[in-house]
């Protein structure tokens, strides 16, 4: 139906048509929809939800005591669910194995900084394929990207129902 000019004159859409989630509930077991009471710790990595996001830091006593709650990261690592997976795979790779590993490590390191809910859960090795899982998509399209653009290859990228896991694949045959 793209293509068709609605009631407003728009061409595009099609009155009534949604794109994307619109209020709601997120079907997202992880996202809570709610703000923590501040301050609160992540008992299992110490991020700190401060000014309505988690991040690194110190806690800042208060008169009041500390809350404690596992951040969303933490709550997929302890249910070993993963929001991304890297399947990298390839005769390339065997001679590259450390050097691809750094590439992954650096990536993480580098989300990180700003983002500390993005981490890799685990690196898999499967023989002659190597299996990372993170615990948001974006990191696993962000490795995903970085590994093509320095060693070539085919990237392949498919997200799920709601952005409930992103899957990449790299392949390089050589």
């Amino acid at each position: 139906m793209l293509g068709e000019t609605s009631v407003s004159g728009v061409i595009g859409m099609v009155e009534g048509e949604k794109r994307g989630r619109l209020g709601g509930r997120s079907l997202n077991p992880y996202y809570e929809g709610r703000k923590y009471p501040e301050p609160t710790v992540c008992p299992r990595c110490d991020l700190v939800y401060r000014n309505g996001r988690w991040q690194v830091g110190e806690v800042q006593e208060s008169g009041r005591g500390v809350n404690r709650s596992h951040c969303p990261a933490c709550r997929r690592e302890i249910d070993r669910i993963p929001g991304g997976i890297v399947l990298l795979s390839g005769s390339y790779i065997s001679d590259r194995r450390e050097e691809i590993l750094n590439i992954v490590r650096n990536q993480a390191a580098a989300a990180a900084a700003n983002r500390p809910l993005q981490r890799i859960m685990w690196i898999e090795d499967k023989g002659d394929a190597i299996e990372i899982a993170t615990t948001d998509g974006h990191l696993a399209t962000r490795i995903g990207k970085a590994i093509e653009a320095a060693c070539k290859g085919t990237l392949s990228i498919k997200r799920g129902h709601e952005d409930q896991l992103t899957r990449v694949y790299w392949e390089r045959k050589d």
